[in-house]
């Protein structure tokens, strides 16, 4: 038998509802890094409208948001995540880095 070797991704649940994989979680960590969802959708190559319907959609399965969305204004907007939305990123980063290397062993 050929070497076997292990596949898959890691997504988080809680009981409300909300789901972070791989790409929520580069979403919110790239928010965190640029301070704009515009920015955020850009830099991970997804569309403003998509970014923002998953970050509306983060929030509303969230015991509590995930990230906050400053108003445009004279200073322009931004949005930046929560306690939670960093807690959450976190949790999942390392989670996903146990996986990895997990996913690294051969069968």
């Amino acid at each position: 038998m050929e070497n076997l070797k292990i596949e898959g991704f890691i997504w988080l649940e809680t009981t409300h509802g909300l789901k972070i994989g791989r790409g929520r979680a580069e979403l919110l960590n790239s928010i965190e890094e640029t301070g704009s969802i515009a920015a955020a959708a850009r830099e991970i190559g997804i569309p403003y409208r998509k970014a923002w319907g998953m970050v509306r959609e983060m929030n509303e399965y969230s015991n509590t948001p995930l990230v906050f969305k400053n108003l445009g204004g004279k200073n322009g907007g931004g949005a930046f995540l929560t306690k939670e939305g960093k807690k959450i990123v976190e949790e999942y980063k390392k989670i996903n880095g146990r996986f990895n290397l997990f996913k690294t062993k051969t069968l």
